[in-house]
């Protein structure tokens, strides 16, 4: 990241969807405006004033009008099969389209919509000439972060305790992530898309499971029964991995007492991005729910002990 302030100013077109009339392109053309600035553009219509060309409105147009038909917080909107991935690397593409077209009389800056559970992984990316890409410091908002008991959160996207831990992170602020089986599968079909996974170019269930616990800081473990299948599995390469691990048998351990069990894991052993894995919800009924109670307990219970 960049401090701006070292960066001779130059008007800065911040890409940038919204709702109502599908605006996307914001300009800040005085230097004590870091960004966005006044809507210059909006998909109801293109003239000659407008820093590009009308074809490139017209797809820019497209693009807004799409996320502007969304309606995020409308209860009538399923948010399954919104892909955020594919809407930002088109968004991305159309900024460096814009790029090419103003050259170096813009700064252009692509930035994520708020409704995008993810928006603070590069919220704000720079297109520099020839296609490159700075990523900017976020915006400082008013409102201070809350504190959390890590920074991200991944898991492969399995109904049960996967989806459990991802719908916990989408609700309560966490970033997520997570290496999915190759055409996204599952036990119930496709992973639905509003889980911002990566998905492996080869390979099921046991390599995603791997790439999850290689990939992060430590694993969670949230199990009821006997440790079987993928579950045992996961435990089994954390243990080669020498990643650490700790496994939560919830129908031993009351949900408090287990809450501050990992509490004091996560900070023993710095976890940042953290791994939640646990059986399907076929094998283990109530289990997303449970996994879901289990953070939800965790996160209110790590917030008590920072304000003490």
């Amino acid at each position: 990241m960049i401090d701006e302030k070292t960066v001779r100013f130059v008007s800065v077109l911040t890409v940038m969807v919204d709702y109502g009339n599908a605006p996307f392109l914001w300009l800040a053309d005085r230097p004590e405006e870091a960004g966005v600035g006044g809507l210059l553009c909006d998909g109801t219509s293109w003239d000659k004033s407008l820093p590009m060309s009308e074809g490139l409105w017209q797809k820019f147009s497209n693009w807004a009008i799409e996320f502007d038909r969304t309606s995020f917080y409308s209860e009538n909107f399923n948010t399954d099969s919104w892909d955020w991935i594919a809407f930002h690397a088109r968004g991305m593409q159309l900024s460096r389209w814009l790029k090419d077209e103003v050259g170096p009389a813009y700064r252009v800056v692509y930035v994520k919509p708020c409704e995008d559970p993810n928006h603070r992984i590069d919220e704000r990316t720079e297109i520099l000439a020839g296609g490159g890409r700075l990523v900017l410091n976020p915006f400082l908002g008013s409102t201070p972060e809350p504190v959390r008991f890590c920074q991200r959160i991944v898991s492969g996207g399995q109904t049960g305790a996967d989806r459990g831990a991802l719908d916990f992170a989408i609700e309560h602020g966490y970033t997520h992530g997570g290496w999915a089986p190759h055409g996204r599968e599952a036990e119930d079909g496709k992973i639905p898309l509003k889980y911002q996974l990566r998905e492996l170019d080869h390979g099921g269930y046991r390599q995603r499971t791997r790439r999850n616990v290689e990939d992060s800081d430590g694993t969670l473990i949230i199990n009821l029964g006997e440790l079987d299948g993928g579950t045992l599995a996961t435990q089994v390469f954390a243990l080669r991995l020498n990643k650490p691990c700790q496994l939560i048998q919830l129908e031993h351990v009351p949900a408090g007492e287990s809450a501050a069990r990992v509490i004091e894991w996560l900070r023993q052993h710095g976890i940042k991005t953290l791994n939640v894995a646990g059986p399907r919800e076929s094998k283990r009924p109530g289990i997303h729910r449970l996994t879901r109670e289990l953070l939800i307990e965790i996160d209110a219970s790590n917030s008590g002990l920072r304000g003490v």
